[in-house]
């Protein structure tokens, strides 16, 4: 070993250190929270509605129940746009054309016969006009459509409604917040995060309706409201 030079004990070095470590810790002290949940809503009048009919024919031959289905819903059609705004429309959304096939008995080692078929048009109505929502059923019905298969109440824009069930979740979400502080003995500070969700929209549903062929009084449909919500998450600083 070389005169003059030392070695320092490992302990010494370690008590060296301490001072540094625990200085460190201070540094990274984690802050307090209070976390809240909280829910807005707003019920709004609807402003569109969503309706669709149903147009069925069966015939022998599916050339025959085609045919007939096509003039049942051109008829259809026809009966609803008189009754329509400017920004409504009328669509065909869906068709099908299925065999239908005779009743096999249980043991009988044969295919089924097909007796017919069946076509289905369905027409769908979008419409601003829902002071006549009954007259367009009616109308529908009485020119050949044989089932509602859709009646649906619903807001154009929902943009303003979900702001301000925004707003109402954020002022309970403060309320929350508020009373836990003072029940805890602590001051709220800061929002450290928060966290939005909007919820399903309810809107007012009607069954599926199969409609007979004869007269009927008119129709009588009420709108309702439509619920709009929002969720919230919030987390807040304690002083």
């Amino acid at each position: 070993m070389r005169s003059g030079q030392r070695h320092w004990p490992a302990a010494l070095f370690l008590v060296a250190c301490l001072p540094l470590l625990a200085h460190a810790d201070e540094k990274t002290d984690t802050k307090r929270t209070i976390s809240v949940s909280a829910q807005g809503e707003v019920k709004a009048a609807p402003d569109e509605v969503l309706l669709s009919f149903a147009v069925e024919t069966t015939a022998v031959k599916a050339t025959e129940a085609t045919a007939e289905n096509a003039k049942r819903s051109t008829a259809v059609a026809a009966a609803v746009k008189p009754l329509l705004g400017k920004q409504d429309t009328v669509s065909t959304t869906r068709y099908t054309l299925e065999p239908r096939y005779e009743s096999v008995r249980p043991g009988e080692a044969r295919e089924p016969r097909i007796t017919g078929y069946v076509a289905r048009n369905e027409v769908q109505v979008e419409s601003h006009q829902l002071d006549k929502v009954g007259a367009l059923i009616d109308a529908a019905t009485t020119a050949g459509a044989n089932r509602v298969n859709n009646l649906q109440f619903q807001l154009s824009s929902r943009e303003q409604a979900l702001r301000s069930a925004i707003e109402k979740a954020g002022a309970d979400a403060r309320a929350q917040a508020d009373s836990a502080a003072k029940g805890l003995g602590v001051k709220l500070g800061q929002v450290m995060s928060a966290t939005v969700s909007s919820g399903p929209i309810v809107v007012p549903r009607f069954a599926r309706m199969a409609l007979a062929a004869e007269a009927r009084a008119p129709t009588p449909i009420e709108p309702g409201e439509v619920s709009v919500s929002a969720n919230l998450q919030v987390t807040y600083e304690i002083e």
